[in-house]
C-alpha cells in the first residue's frame, strides 16, 4: 500500500529522536490492521525513524455500538495481545536497543485481564516486555460505547524514561480531563505526553446570531486540547488519531495527528481526510522544553502556591 509521507526537520541535531505518526484508517479486521501496522513499521526502518506511534485500538480497529455485541467481543478476542503474540514478537525482534534506528513502538490494543477487557496502550522495545503490567496504560475515561465492552482503568499512570526524555501516555477521551496531563507534567515530570486516539469529528455547535457554526466540533476540540495540554503544562504533545469513516458505525474520524511544542504551537498536522505518515526528525525534547520555560515555569509557580501537590485542597481556603 502506498502512503503519503510528510517529512519535516525540527533541528539539525541528529542525536535527537525522529518520530513517525501514523494517521491511518482502520477497519474491524485484525489481519488487515496487522498487515498495515507491519508495512508502516517497515517504512520506519527504511526511513531510520526512532519512534513509531499508532492510534487507539490499532489491531482491532475502533469498536461500534453493535446490536449484536458478540461480534465486537469476538473481534476483541481475536486481536488481543495473547492471540497475536507471534506477530508482536517478530516486530519486537526487528527493533534496535539503543543503537539508533527504530527503538520504540507505541500502539493501542485490547487486553484481557481476569476476564475483562481494557482499552490499553502498549510499548514494544527490546528492553521491555509489552505484556508486563508496569509497561501498560489502561484508558481511564470511557465514552458510552466503550463502557459496553471495556472496564475502566485505575489511576495508574504510565511514564517511561528514554535517552531523549520522559514520556507519559493518554488514550483518547482521557485528553478531555486536565488533571491527568497536569499530574504527568507536575508530578511525574514528563517531557512529552503521547495521546493515541479514535477521535470523532462530527458534532454541531451553532450560534446563529453570531453567524458561527461548525459541524466538526469534536475535531475542533481535538486540536484545541492537544494545544492546550502542551501549553499549560509546558510539555511536548504528540497526538495520533484514526482518519476516515468507520465501516460499521459510519462515524467520521478527525485524523489531524500532529506534534505540538511546549509552547502549545502546532508544528506538524496530518490530513483530516486521508491517510498520511508524518515524520518529524531531530526533535530536541529536553532542551526545547527548557528553552520554553525561560520566562515562566508553570510547575514552580504552581508549587509555590499549592505546596501539597498530593492534595492541593490542603492549601486552598474555602469561604463559607
Amino acid at each position: 500500500m502506498d502512503y503519503r509521507i510528510v517529512e519535516r526537520f525540527f533541528s539539525d541535531n541528529e542525536k535527537c529522536p525522529s518520530f513517525l505518526l501514523a494517521n491511518i484508517h482502520g477497519t474491524p479486521n485484525v489481519e488487515h490492521n496487522l498487515k498495515k501496522m507491519e508495512e508502516i513499521i517497515q517504512i520506519a526502518h527504511e526511513k531510520n525513524v526512532n519512534v513509531v506511534i499508532f492510534p487507539e485500538l490499532t489491531v482491532t480497529g475502533y469498536i461500534w455500538n453493535a446490536k449484536d455485541p458478540a461480534s465486537v467481543l469476538d473481534l476483541l478476542h481475536e486481536g488481543e495481545n495473547n492471540h497475536i503474540n507471534p506477530r508482536l514478537k517478530n516486530i519486537k525482534d526487528s527493533l534496535t536497543d539503543g543503537r539508533g534506528g527504530l527503538e520504540y513502538i507505541f500502539y493501542g490494543n485490547a487486553r484481557l485481564k481476569d476476564g475483562d477487557f481494557y482499552n490499553s496502550t502498549f510499548i514494544l522495545n527490546p528492553g521491555m516486555e509489552c505484556c508486563d503490567e508496569q509497561y501498560i496504560y489502561d484508558k481511564v475515561f470511557l465514552p458510552p460505547v466503550e463502557k459496553n465492552f471495556f472496564s475502566q482503568g485505575t489511576d495508574k499512570r504510565l511514564s517511561i524514561d528514554t535517552k531523549w526524555g520522559r514520556f507519559g501516555f493518554l488514550v483518547c477521551y482521557d485528553l478531555a480531563f486536565v488533571e491527568l496531563p497536569r499530574l504527568y507534567a507536575f508530578v511525574d515530570e514528563v517531557d512529552a505526553i503521547v495521546t493515541i486516539a479514535a477521535w470523532h469529528s462530527e458534532a454541531v455547535r451553532d450560534y446563529p446570531h453570531m453567524n458561527i457554526r461548525t459541524d466538526h466540533y469534536y475535531g475542533f476540540i481535538w486540536d484545541l486540547m492537544n494545544a492546550s495540554k502542551a501549553a499549560y503544562n509546558q510539555v511536548w504533545s504528540l497526538g495520533v488519531n484514526w482518519v476516515g469513516v468507520h465501516q460499521k458505525s459510519k462515524e467520521y474520524f478527525w485524523g489531524g495527528s500532529g506534534v505540538w511544542a511546549p509552547s502549545g504551537m502546532q508544528l506538524l498536522k496530518a490530513s483530516n481526510l486521508k491517510e498520511e505518515l508524518l515524520i518529524i526528525r531531530n526533535v530536541d525534547i529536553k532542551r526545547q522544553r527548557a528553552k520554553e520555560q525561560d520566562d515562566f515555569n508553570y510547575r514552580i509557580e504552581f508549587e509555590s502556591f499549592y505546596r501539597h501537590m498530593d492534595n492541593p485542597a490542603k492549601s486552598t481556603r474555602f469561604l463559607s
